[in-house]
């Protein structure tokens, strides 16, 4: 499994972390995610701007290339 970059259409609440600036996986264990961390897709604040919008899209594209 690969974690890309959340990439917005336009600047706003990051898509990936919905807007808390943390970002959970795994399984949910009485209401409890069992990992999180900081959303890099947004560097943790919530929301996107179209400077980290343009960084994420560079990034995912590197990404493909090597993996």
């Amino acid at each position: 499994m690969y974690d890309f970059a959340w990439e917005n259409d336009e600047p706003g609440t990051c898509g990936k972390c919905r807007g808390s600036g943390v970002y959970a996986w795994g399984a949910c264990v009485n209401g409890v995610m069992q990992h999180t961390g900081m959303c890099y897709s947004c560097k943790g604040t919530g929301k996107q701007s179209i400077a980290q919008i343009r960084n994420n899209a560079y990034y995912n594209k590197r990404k493909v290339i090597y993996v």
